[in-house]
């Protein structure tokens, strides 16, 4: 099993690049001390983040890096370096400096002019050379959400220079990794029409890219040359970490950021965690906005626990794949907060990267200086985490498969739409998790049922012929399959006519930013129909081992997956309001239960004072709802049971083999140790 990492943010303000003044080697020292104290094992950097732009105070930069690391490793902790590798501010008015300056406080916003950019030079090579280029116009594509502008990460000029920053980087720093971040297109289909993009397209389909009006390939997924262009840009990615990866020290610990290789995003942005892992060895997943979610600001981001877990499962099918550990990131600005972003990456075996996102809330200096910071809301979840490893040791249970289309997602339309594919393998694995059926999601079909006795299958409306091969052999021999909603398998009878063109004129097909400032996705992605399944609401066997329903969720499929999963020494019989998971060791089977849903408030009063609202809220209350603190499970030894998050204990009660377990009140999480 890889290292496990605790990971917290190390934040670089404006007053740290005062340096190398005394009292900053003072703050950096008593921050290192802070850290240790706080179970920290792993620091990351956050400032100075659109690292282009600080390329005149590179010596001092790197200096300051360098005496952080050299601190924190006098207390054995590792210190990764994060930066964006390709995004730079560019503000063209007075506004948009204000607004810059404003909102993007994480950043460190401080850039030159437009005058000075376009004289800006590495190793004798222009910066504004590698600019990624709006395929609308032909001109520099703009970001407005993040006022600036990026560079095309498969630009060779931009890549050989970013290596040779790389090297520079390390050799003056002593980092121990680092995630290169934003190597996707945040333009969407609006980028990237560089002249290497191009050239690309040319190669692999034989053909010009179009003007934007053509909807004989723009938007159209009957053509292959448009499966040429998602590809391409998606590649990207991987080809860029396998380029950067081969000027790294042994050991030296890659990562990306991303937060969406099981949704839309991968087929917009470009993002895949298998593609970052073609050069990274270190997986992301950042849960964006606030965690648990607050239900009330329709300004910041609020994801469902459940649907934290979707792309998870992605990127762990990613990292088990290549033997590599994977992490999640998560915002807190308070302990209870803290706790349970540290809990939903637990939950999937993930380390945890908590930062206390401070800068986002848009509150003036004076009092974020006295809101917590990292090492004073993390000592106690870190602390569990480190007092107890063998509960976070374990390998995460796979029951069954849940197989994810890549054919699916990057080839159909289907697969870019919100209420389409991405959307079907999430509620069938959401559902899994809550009735207690632990799934691993798997890229491919293993020969027979040893691994996976059960396969399922949801909504894959396109698969390789090489594909339905696979699953056959595996039925064959012996392995079981659930195929649901539209499907390309043979025998599979069904009806399903699914869109498979936009049809909406260029201005309508991509992405608008109709106030300057947030970029709205395509409404066809959202607003196309989907067809109700008209096929009659039954199962058929299609073939030994082979069942079939056509609609999308058939309301007793969990019952035959769990007619069919792996059977364990421990089985889950009550669990009401939580998502559940298992982790097996060589004595032990070890079951989490997290609260899936919460009562979440915020500091009104803070809130009132806010200039602007960016991603998170600061929320102060966190109480679990729709649970009756009850567990009820079947098994033929007593766990232990561990409750980081209260000082009560629970009580067990035995009847034969089932044992109840009564939880503290308003429990979020709980840990169950079976011994075999």
């Amino acid at each position: 099993m890889k290292e496990n990492h605790r990971m917290a943010t190390w934040w670089i303000h404006w007053e740290d690049l005062n340096w190398p003044a005394q009292h900053n080697l003072d703050k950096i020292r008593r921050r290192a001390a802070a850290f240790a104290e706080a179970n920290i094992s792993a620091a990351v950097i956050f400032g100075a983040h659109f690292r282009w732009d600080f390329l005149p105070m590179f010596p001092l930069l790197h200096d300051y890096i360098a005496t952080v690391a050299e601190e924190l490793h006098k207390y054995h902790i590792k210190l990764f370096d994060h930066h964006s590798v390709n995004l730079v501010h560019r503000y063209r008015t007075r506004e948009e400096m204000r607004r810059v300056m404003r909102d993007s406080g994480p950043h460190l916003p401080f850039c030159p002019t437009w005058e000075a950019a376009a004289t800006w030079e590495f190793h004798g090579k222009r910066l504004n050379d590698w600019r990624m280029i709006d395929v609308k116009n032909g001109e520099p594509y703009y970001f407005p959400q993040y006022t600036g502008e990026g560079f095309c990460h498969r630009n060779p000029e931009f890549i050989e220079a970013y290596k040779e920053y790389l090297q520079l980087l390390i050799s003056d720093t002593g980092i121990d990794g680092l995630s290169a971040d934003d190597a996707m297109y945040y333009g969407a289909m609006n980028t990237c029409g560089c002249k290497h993009c191009r050239a690309e397209l040319k190669r692999r389909s034989g053909i010009d890219l179009p003007p934007v009006e053509d909807l004989s390939f723009w938007g159209n997924w009957d053509n292959e040359a448009w499966h040429h262009w998602l590809d391409l840009r998606r590649e990207a990615t991987g080809e860029f970490y396998e380029e950067i990866a081969g000027v790294l020290p042994d050991g030296f610990m890659l990562t990306g950021c991303g937060s969406g290789s099981a949704s839309v995003i991968a087929v917009l942005n470009g993002t895949d965690a298998r593609q970052f892992l073609r050069g990274c060895n270190y997986v992301n997943l950042e849960m964006v906005g606030n965690t648990p979610p607050y239900k009330h600001d329709p300004h910041t981001v609020n994801e469902k626990i459940a649907r934290r877990l979707i792309t998870a499962s992605h990127h762990q099918a990613a990292a088990r794949e290549k033997g590599v550990r994977a992490f999640n990131t998560g915002f807190a600005h308070v302990p209870e907060t803290a706790n349970i972003a540290w809990a939903a990456s637990k939950l999937l075996g993930a380390d945890a990267w908590i930062m206390a996102l401070k800068p986002r809330l848009g509150l003036p200096r004076e009092i974020l200086e006295t809101l917590p910071d990292e090492e004073d809301i993390l000592g106690d979840a870190f602390g569990f985490e480190k007092e107890h490893p063998e509960l976070f040791s374990g390998n995460f249970v796979g029951q069954m498969g849940v197989f994810f289309s890549e054919e699916t997602r990057d080839h159909t339309m289907f697969g870019c739409l919100g209420h389409g594919y991405t959307k079907d393998f999430g509620d069938m694995l959401s559902a899994l998790f809550r009735e207690g059926i632990c799934p691993h999601t798997v890229f491919s079909f293993p020969e027979n049922g040893e691994t996976y006795p059960l396969i399922l299958v949801p909504s894959a409306a396109k698969m390789t012929a090489a594909e339905c091969a696979a699953l056959q052999r595996y039925a064959d021999n012996g392995g079981k399959v659930i195929i649901t909603g539209p499907t390309p398998v043979p025998g599979c009878e069904n009806s399903w006519r699914l869109p498979n063109a936009a049809n909406v004129p260029a201005s309508d097909f991509f992405t608008t930013c109709p106030d300057g400032i947030r970029p709205v996705r395509p409404a066809w992605i959202g607003k196309t129909p989907i067809p109700e399944c008209a096929d009659p609401n039954c199962w058929q066997q299609v073939g030994e081992n082979i069942f079939y329903h056509p609609h999308r969720m058939p309301e007793d499929v969990v019952a035959r997956c769990r007619s069919f999963s792996a059977d364990l020494p421990v089985k889950l019989v009550e669990a009401k309001g939580y998502l559940c998971t298992m982790f097996e060791t060589e004595d032990s089977l070890t079951v989490h239960f997290l609260a899936e849903d919460y009562d979440t408030d915020i500091d009104h009063k803070l809130d009132e004072m806010r200039f602007h609202r960016s991603r998170v809220n600061f929320i102060n209350k966190v109480e679990p709802v729709g649970i009756s603190g009850v567990l009820k499970l079947e098994a033929h030894t007593m766990p232990q049971v561990f409750t980081p998050f209260h000082e009560e204990q629970a009580g067990i009660v035995r009847e034969e083999n089932i044992y109840t377990v009564n939880l503290p009140d308003k429990c979020a999480y709980a840990i169950l140790r079976f011994p075999k």
